[in-house]
C-alpha cells in the first residue's frame, strides 16, 4: 500500500494549490492504484476490455476534473477512485450493452467479489443500482462495497485504511451485503 501519511500530506498540499504536491499525489499512489485497477479489471473480465494503466488514467482525470471536490485524506482519495473506477466499468458496458436492464437476467450470488470468470453485465447493472440505493442510505457502507467489491481491497487493507478492526469491517460487510440482497430482488 502506498505511503498513507506521505500521500495525506501531499494531498493537503495540492488541496492548497501546490502544483508539484498534485503531481507527485500522482506517483505516489500509481502503484497501488494500477494494482487496484487490475482487480478490478480481472473482476469485471467480459464486461469490459480497458487496461488497468488507461482505467487508472481515467478515474484519475474524473476525479481531478472537479475543481470543487477537497479530498481529505489517502482513505478518501482511494475511496473516490474505486468509486470512479466502478462507474467507468459501469458506463463502458453499458455503451457496450444493447440489452435493456432486467431482460433475460438469470440469478447471481453476491459473494466476496465477482468471481473470477467475470461478471455479467446485467449483474453489474443491477449491483450498481443497488449501491446508489445504498449510497443514500449510508455512504459509508456504500464506500465499503466499493473498496471490496470493485476495487478488490481485502478486508485487513481497508480495515488498516479506516483505522478499524478488520471484525468491524466485516460486520459493516454483512449490513452492507444484507441491504444490496435485499434491493436486489433477482439475485
Amino acid at each position: 500500500m502506498a505511503d498513507r501519511p506521505q500521500l495525506t500530506q501531499l494531498l493537503a498540499a495540492s488541496a492548497k494549490g501546490d502544483a508539484i504536491a498534485q503531481g507527485q499525489v500522482y506517483s505516489a499512489a500509481y502503484d497501488e492504484l494500477r494494482r487496484i485497477a487490475r482487480g478490478t479489471l480481472r473482476q469485471n473480465a467480459g464486461s469490459v476490455t480497458m487496461n488497468p494503466s488507461t482505467l487508472v488514467h481515467e478515474a484519475y482525470l474524473k476525479i481531478s476534473g472537479d475543481a470543487d471536490r477537497t479530498i481529505n485524506d489517502s482513505q478518501h482519495f482511494f475511496s473516490l477512485l474505486a468509486r470512479a473506477m466502478r462507474q467507468i466499468i459501469i458506463d463502458l458496458g453499458r455503451q457496450h450493452s444493447t440489452v435493456k436492464h432486467g431482460h433475460g437476467m438469470a440469478r447471481t450470488q453476491l459473494t466476496e467479489g465477482i468471481d473470477q470468470g467475470g461478471a455479467r453485465l446485467e449483474d453489474l447493472m443491477s449491483i450498481d443500482d443497488a449501491l446508489t440505493k445504498l449510497a443514500a442510505v449510508d455512504t459509508e457502507l456504500a464506500d465499503l462495497v466499493e473498496l471490496h467489491f470493485f476495487a478488490g481491497l481485502s478486508f485487513v487493507e481497508i480495515a488498516n485504511m479506516r483505522g478499524v478492526t478488520e471484525r468491524t469491517v466485516r460486520r459493516h460487510w454483512d449490513t452492507a451485503k444484507a441491504f444490496l440482497l435485499d434491493a436486489m430482488p433477482l439475485i
